[in-house]
C-alpha cells in the first residue's frame, strides 16, 4: 500500500472506527480471562483491580502525524538495533488502525515502538509538542502497550510482530531497572525466533529481501539483549552460536545512517566476545580449565577484546551522522560496556587456591571503567536527553558490578588514596542520581547505598595503621599468590590477599548489604546474584 494510501485509512479510521475499538476491547476482555498469570514476576504494574482498564486506542490523526513525521525526520529509535525500516512501522500501525481484527502481537509492537518514539520526541521537544499533548498520549501508549504485552499469545506463539513486541518490552524493563523481568522477556523471544527459525539463514531463502533483513535486524538484537543480560546475571544464554549462521543485517549507504548500522554489528561482535567470556570462563563446564589453559583464553581473549576496540574507535566513519550528538553521546556508553566486560575477563584469573591474586590488567580496566561513567554522566546531564534517573537505569546498572569491586579492592591492598578518591567521585555521581524524588529509583538507591559503603570502607582501612594492606600481609606476596601462569606485572598494579589475611580483615565486618555482594564476588560469581530486582 502507498503512503498515500495508508495515509487515507488511518484518517478514515480516525480513532473511531468501531472495529477499531471492539479489537482493542477484545483485548481488555481476553487480558481478563487470562489475568491469572503472577503480576509480581511479569508485569510491569501490580493492580488490585477485579479487571483491567478500558483499552483506548490513540486517535488516529496522531498516528497518521506521527508517521508522517519520522518520514521527514527519521527518529534516533529508528537508526539503531530492532527496526530501521519505516515501512515495519507503518505497516503496524495501518493493520491496528485500519483494519478490523488487529491481533494482540500488532497492538503490542505498534504501539511499543511509538511509545519511544514519543519519548525521543517529547525530549527533544519537538515541533509535534506544539499539535499534540504529546505527553497525555505517551501515558496512553504505554497503557496500550503493556497490557498487549501481558497478553498470553504474545508471549508465547513464536510471530514477527510479537518478537518485536518483547524486544520493545526488553528496553522498557532495561530503563526501569527491572532485569528479571527483562530476562523473562528476552527467553520468550529467544524462543521464537527459534522456533521461526530466524537463527538459520535457510529460512530467509523465501523471503523478500526487505522484508528479510528487518527479520535478520531482530533477530540480532535479540541475540545482543541475550547475551549482555547472560552475562550480566551469570545465566545460560539462551541462543548458542555454533547453532547460528544468520548473515548479519545489511547496512545502509546513506552516510547519515551506515555509522548507526556499523555500531550495531560492532555491538553484535561485542556480544560474541562477552559470550566467549561468559561460557568460556566462568561456566560450570569449563570450572574444570587449568591455570595454564584459562591463562591463555584470556590472552586470546583480551587480544580480540583489543582488536574490536580498535575498529570501533577508528574504523567508523561519523562525519554525516543522523543525531550527531546523540551518536556521539552513545560512544561513552559503549566505553563503559567494554570496559565492564574486559574487567570480567581478567577477574576470571583472580581466584587461585592460596587465596586472591588481580592483575594489573583487571585493574587497570576497571579503573577505565569507572572514569568511562565519570566522562560520560556530566555529558548525558549537559545534554538532557536523559534524566538522571533515565541514565543510571539505562546504562549504570546495566553494566557489571565489578569494576567498583576490583577497584575497592585495589585501594585497599595497595593502601592507595587515588583509588579511594576515584570511587568517592562515583558515590559522588550517584548521590546526584538520587534526587530530585521524583525521578528517584530503587536501583539507584540501592546501587548507592552499597558503593557508599564501600567508599567509606576504603577510606577508613587505607587510613588505618592497623591494616597493612593485601599484598603486604604477613604470609605471601603477590608472586606466590598469583602463580606461575598468572604472572605479576611490573608496573605494581596488581594485589593479592592471602585466604587467612581476607578473612581476618573482614571476617567481623558488618557492612551489609555491601557485604552479601563482595562475598558472592569472592566466591567466584562476578554477577548480579541475588542482586536482581532493584
Amino acid at each position: 500500500m502507498t503512503e498515500s494510501a495508508q495515509d487515507a485509512a488511518l484518517y478514515a479510521a480516525a480513532g473511531d472506527d468501531p472495529a477499531v475499538h471492539h479489537a482493542f476491547d477484545r483485548l481488555r476482555r481476553s487480558l481478563h480471562d487470562s489475568n491469572e498469570l503472577s503480576r509480581d514476576k511479569f508485569y510491569f504494574k501490580k493492580s488490585t483491580a477485579q479487571s483491567p482498564p478500558p483499552v483506548k486506542p490513540l486517535p488516529a490523526p496522531l498516528v497518521n502525524s506521527l508517521l508522517r513525521r519520522m518520514r521527514v525526520r527519521r527518529p534516533i529509535f529508528l537508526s539503531s538495533y530492532a527496526i530501521s525500516d519505516l515501512h515495519v512501522l507503518e505497516d503496524l500501525c495501518h493493520g491496528v488502525y485500519a483494519t478490523s481484527g488487529p491481533s494482540a502481537g500488532q497492538i503490542a509492537s505498534s504501539h511499543g515502538v511509538l511509545l519511544f518514539v514519543l519519548k525521543e520526541y517529547v525530549a527533544m521537544n519537538d515541533d509535534l509538542c506544539q499539535r499534540f499533548d504529546l505527553n497525555a498520549h505517551l501515558i496512553r501508549c504505554e497503557q496500550i502497550f503493556v497490557a498487549a504485552l501481558e497478553h498470553y499469545e504474545v508471549l508465547v506463539v513464536p510471530s514477527f510482530e510479537n518478537i518485536l513486541a518483547l524486544t520493545m518490552g526488553m528496553i522498557k524493563a532495561q530503563g526501569e531497572a527491572k532485569p528479571s523481568l527483562y530476562w523473562t522477556l528476552a527467553c520468550a523471544a529467544a524462543t521464537q525466533c527459534q522456533s521461526l527459525g530466524y537463527h538459520r539463514e535457510a529460512s530467509y531463502r523465501n523471503i523478500p529481501s526487505g522484508k528479510a533483513d528487518s527479520i535478520r535486524r531482530l533477530f540480532w538484537t535479540v541475540y545482543c539483549f541475550d547475551k549482555n543480560m547472560s552475562l550480566l546475571l551469570g545465566r545460560v544464554s539462551n541462543l548458542h552460536g555454533l547453532a547460528i549462521d544468520t548473515r548479519h543485517p545489511a547496512m545502509a549507504t546513506d552516510r547519515a545512517l551506515r555509522p548507526w548500522d556499523e555500531s550495531f554489528i560492532m555491538g553484535i561482535r561485542l556480544a560474541e566476545l562477552q559470550d566467549r567470556v561468559l561460557t568460556g570462563l566462568y561456566s560450570l563446564g569449563t570450572a574444570s580449565k587449568g591455570p595454564s589453559e584459562r591463562a591463555r583464553l584470556i590472552r586470546d581473549l583480551a587480544a580480540a577484546m583489543e582488536e574490536w576496540r580498535v575498529e570501533f574507535t577508528q574504523q567508523i566513519n561519523a562525519e554525516a551522522v543522523n543525531n550527531a550528538q546523540v551518536f556521539h553521546l552513545s560512544r561513552g556508553n559503549w566505553d563503559i560496556a567494554y570496559y565492564s566486560t574486559l574487567t570480567l575477563l581478567h577477574h576470571a584469573s583472580s581466584a587461585t587456591e592460596t587465596g586472591l591474586y588481580v592483575g594489573s590488567p583487571c585493574v587497570h580496566a576497571a579503573r577505565n571503567s569507572l572514569q568511562a561513567h565519570l566522562q560520560c554522566f556530566p555529558q548525558y546531564q549537559d545534554s538532557r536527553l536523559l534524566s538522571d534517573g533515565e541514565y543510571i537505569n539505562w546504562i549504570l546498572l546495566y553494566s557489571s558490578f565489578t569494576p567498583f569491586l576490583v577497584t575497592f579492592l585495589h585501594a585497599i591492598a595497595a593502601k592507595d588514596p587515588e583509588s579511594v578518591a576515584l570511587l568517592v567521585r562515583v558515590v559522588g555521581t550517584l548521590e546526584n542520581l538520587r534526587s530530585p524524588p521524583s525521578q528517584q529509583t530503587s536501583g539507584a538507591e540501592c546501587l548507592y547505598q552499597i558503593c557508599a559503603t564501600f567508599a567509606q570502607l576504603a577510606q577508613k582501612l587505607v587510613e588505618s595503621s592497623a591494616f597493612p594492606g593485601g599484598v603486604d600481609g604477613p604470609s605471601k606476596g603477590p608472586s606466590q599468590l598469583a602463580g606461575g601462569d598468572v604472572g605479576v606485572a611490573e608496573d605494581g598494579a596488581g594485589f593479592g590477599f592471602p585466604a587467612e589475611t581476607f578473612s581476618d580483615v573482614f571476617g567481623d565486618v558488618d557492612f551489609d548489604p555491601a557485604g552479601e555482594l563482595l562475598n558472592e564476588w569472592m566466591g567466584g560469581q562476578p554477577f548480579l546474584g541475588n542482586w536482581v530486582d532493584f
